[in-house]
């Protein structure tokens, strides 16, 4: 993966400049914001020079010469075989070097603060990942200048070994790097500008980039598979051979015709030419021909008749496609999109979104991208987000995470906190006024991955997980203003439903807005009745205030299972001891662990060391650790009792 790039003379980017790709951790989703100008399509930009060779646009009246573009790689150890193996050699040295640097040790470093801000993350995982660069020189006066400022200090490393003692060695084994890198990455570029009919050819190279090698391998597997020539025979030749062979005795019959006319004639090869056909000749040949005949359509009207924002919307569509199928990818995939949003109807904006953030979560897509959207703010759960801001060519850039960025909002832009909420909440209402569309926005992937298991509705429903009890409060007061318009009530097709959880800290009742009147907005949150068990849903308000999780909510038997399941799969030996003296309570109508609600009692023939409780604590830990995979071990059995809370919200979205 890219970690960073470095910049100089490029576009916007006056001077050396250094932009981080996460300073504190890798993510494979990173979504630049900020106003027209500012240098987000930059950064793409420079990066398809490297990778494809683009237009290199230069800086206005600054030295050509000292013009560069330079990525900063991140690779696992055990990827190193991927690269040739004199590269192998070189790649530890070269991290080795950029790990060591001091930020004190030269003025020439000092475009570079942000680098060595991000060198202490590196350094933490050095043992299991190689960090290097290279660098593209649009001008060939520093074109030898491989590793840029950091050049005659890698070297001069390099260079100890012996092998790489000779210039021509050296220059030959680092011009390698550069090939296998090529050889590794497919950097698929799609600015706002682009044409998009011509890109969803499917034989275009922005699709072969997408398809990676595996159809072409297909090809050449079928073309090269050896064949009975006749029934009954043992001898077999490929298809290969066989057209070869076909068109070898073609030309000799041509060849013999015309020397009847003269004997001087003749079909002579080149010198060194191969003159027979090879599986990778024909590949591309067939991929070209065979899906050239072939246009993506929707509704029967080809992509080029339809919308921009439709286009923009197949391009998407057709990209995640293809980038979703398991196959064994040579090289990795770097997508990076300008404005996924452009053109797009706001209401489908956060379906073309989502559909990214999957890209990067579930399938390791690494993907860069711009937007003036900032409704995905408070939807995307892991990646980093960079507001860049110019002013008099003084490019500040400021990175935050996902996970913790609402956490954090009074470190962030002024305008971006509003802004995010604000187009998010319009994507919503837009798409009850267009779409017919249902919302069940709730805290958590999790919470949305229990109730997808057990909800059916008639109706289109979208679950939202915003990443927090106090973002989902945030975003039902934002929705409440539109939808106590009068005029909306006729207009609007669909229904919101907010839940979250019960906590101490999270059910505040200040500044909240109670159910809407109108019956299209409602928030409720979970809550156990003590003296029942029966979990129910509660307005805000209410002064029974019991905690309550959604993992205390669910079926208690095939919770317990998929605990016991997350358990077993799990390294850790005390967790599966302490596990083994509690024994399940068939009686239990709830998913609660906490407690005398709790689904496990103590083994009456299990040794404890002192409170048994004490050893239940170390159980509840475990769970708050590991909600993901007990989530999947839940959904992943066939057939589940469906909790009456589940049922309480279907029935307000079929009202």
């Amino acid at each position: 993966m890219i970690i960073g790039l470095f910049v100089r003379h490029f576009k916007i980017y006056k001077g050396a400049k250094y932009i981080p790709f996460g300073i504190n951790q890798k993510e494979m989703f990173n979504l630049f914001i900020g106003q027209n100008g500012a240098g987000k399509s930059s950064i793409l930009e420079a990066l398809n020079c490297y990778f494809n060779n683009s237009e290199f646009i230069y800086h206005t009246n600054e030295k050509r010469s000292e013009a560069f573009v330079s990525p900063l790689f991140l690779i696992e150890k055990g990827d190193i075989t991927n690269y040739d193996k004199k590269v192998q050699q070189i790649i530890p040295i070269i991290s080795e070097v950029l790990l060591n640097l001091s930020f004190s040790s030269s003025t020439n470093f000092k475009p570079y603060e942000s680098f060595f801000e991000q060198q202490k993350f590196l350094k933490s995982i050095k043992e299991t990942h190689y960090v290097f660069t290279n660098a593209f020189w649009p001008q060939t006066d520093n074109s030898n200048q491989y590793f840029i400022t950091f050049d005659n200090i890698i070297k001069r490393k390099i260079q100890e070994v012996e092998e790489f003692n000779d210039e021509k060695i050296y220059y030959s084994v680092i011009s390698k790097l550069k090939n296998d890198i090529i050889k590794n990455y497919s950097f698929l570029y799609i600015p706002v500008e682009t044409s998009i009919d011509d890109f969803l050819r499917l034989e275009s190279k922005g699709m072969q980039d997408l398809m990676s090698e595996d159809v072409k391998k297909r090809i050449e597997k079928t073309l090269n598979e050896k064949l009975p020539i006749k029934e009954g025979r043992t001898q077999r030749k490929s298809i290969l051979e066989i057209i070869n062979n076909d068109l070898e005795d073609f030309v000799k019959e041509v060849e013999s015709t015309i020397q009847e006319i003269d004997k001087e004639y003749d079909f002579d090869k080149e010198f060194k030419a191969k003159t027979k056909l090879t599986a990778n000749h024909l590949s591309d040949v067939m991929i070209e021909t065979f899906f050239s005949k072939r246009k993506l359509k929707k509704n029967g009207k080809q992509i080029k008749y339809l919308s921009a924002g439709e286009r923009k919307k197949a391009l998407i569509d057709i990209a995640y496609s293809f980038l979703i199928q398991e196959q064994n990818k040579e090289r990795k995939i770097i997508l990076a999109i300008d404005e996924p949003e452009s053109s797009l109807h706001i209401s489908m904006c956060y379906d073309q979104f989502s559909r990214l953030e999957q890209l990067s979560s579930k399938y390791k897509i690494q993907l860069l991208v711009t937007s003036h959207w900032y409704g995905s703010l408070p939807i995307i759960d892991k990646g980093n987000l960079y507001h860049i801001d110019s002013e008099e060519e003084e490019i500040s850039i400021n990175q935050y995470s996902f996970r913790n960025y609402f956490e954090e909002s009074g470190n962030n832009p002024s305008d971006i906190q509003f802004k995010s909420f604000f187009d998010l909440a319009s994507a919503v209402i837009s798409s009850l006024r267009i779409q017919e569309t249902n919302w069940l926005i709730v805290e958590s992937e999790e919470d949305k991955n229990y109730i997808s298991k057990h909800i059916i509705l008639q109706k289109n429903l979208k679950i939202l997980p915003v990443g927090g009890c106090a973002i989902v409060k945030l975003l039902y007061n934002y929705l409440y203003t539109p939808i106590s318009q009068k005029s909306e009530k006729k207009e609007l097709n669909g229904k919101i439903f907010c839940l979250i959880d019960t906590d101490f800290q999270g059910v505040g009742t200040k500044d909240f807005l109670d159910d809407h009147s109108n019956g299209l907005l409602k928030m409720r949150r979970l809550q156990i009745m003590e003296h029942t068990n029966e979990i129910e849903l509660h307005k805000i308000d209410t002064d029974i205030k019991y905690p309550t999780e959604i993992e205390e909510a669910l079926d208690s038997k095939t919770f317990y299972e998929a605990l016991n399941k997350t358990i077993e799969e799990s390294d850790d030996l005390e967790i599966k001891g302490v596990f083994d003296k509690f024994k399940f309570d068939a009686e239990s109508k709830n998913s609660f662990i906490k407690g005398d609600k709790s689904i496990i009692y103590p083994d009456t023939t299990a040794v404890f060391e002192g409170n048994p409780s004490k050893e239940k604590d170390r159980i509840i830990d475990f769970i708050n650790k590991n909600k993901k995979e007990i989530c999947k071990n839940y959904c992943n059995v066939s057939e589940i009792p469906k909790p009456e809370w589940i049922t309480k919200i279907e029935e307000f979205f079929n009202k």
